[in-house]
């Protein structure tokens, strides 16, 4: 054996092939990795199209942010800079005060009430993806799940 399939070997026993919806065996391996990053390049495209995903998922910092916002959003509950800065205490607060600020410059982000009971302090900001982010983000999500039911349809009797 040389050194390639034995590096294949290891990668292929490390694997949590259990979590698959179908059994995958040795010699089809390669190719769930390489459908994987189609579909993955497929999906960067199509978010590659929104200027609003483009910025929200430019680095790490604005897709944690991003992310922050968006479940606040779907919870219909209140979410403010001081909080996500709680939420993500890797950064400083300057940091995520300045994203959310640019987000708001941009249109990306928007000052909106919550669902609920509004907060005690009525001079904090409750913050909400602008409706063209949430579109362009359920779009995107929507666009991988159908990917990934294609890949699994096609693979779904891999021996």
């Amino acid at each position: 054996m040389n050194k390639q399939d034995e590096r294949d070997q290891r990668i292929y026993s490390s694997l949590a092939l259990e979590k698959l919806p179908y059994k995958l065996s040795y010699k089809h391996f390669k190719e769930l990795g390489t459908s994987i990053s189609r579909i993955i390049y497929r999906v960067e495209s199509h978010y590659a199209k929104s200027q609003a995903l483009n910025w929200c998922f430019s680095d790490i910092k604005r897709t944690k942010i991003f992310l922050q916002i968006f479940h606040a959003n779907e919870k219909g509950s209140e979410i403010y800079k001081e909080e996500i800065s709680k939420n993500i205490p890797e950064y400083s607060y300057k940091t995520i005060a300045k994203i959310i600020d640019e987000g708001f410059s941009r249109g990306y982000y928007i000052p909106l009430g919550p669902a609920g009971e509004p907060g005690k302090d009525a001079k904090v900001k409750n913050i909400r993806p602008s409706e063209e982010l949430i579109i362009d983000f359920l779009n995107l999500c929507l666009e991988s799940l159908r990917s990934f039911d294609i890949l699994f349809k096609q693979n779904k009797t891999v021996d």
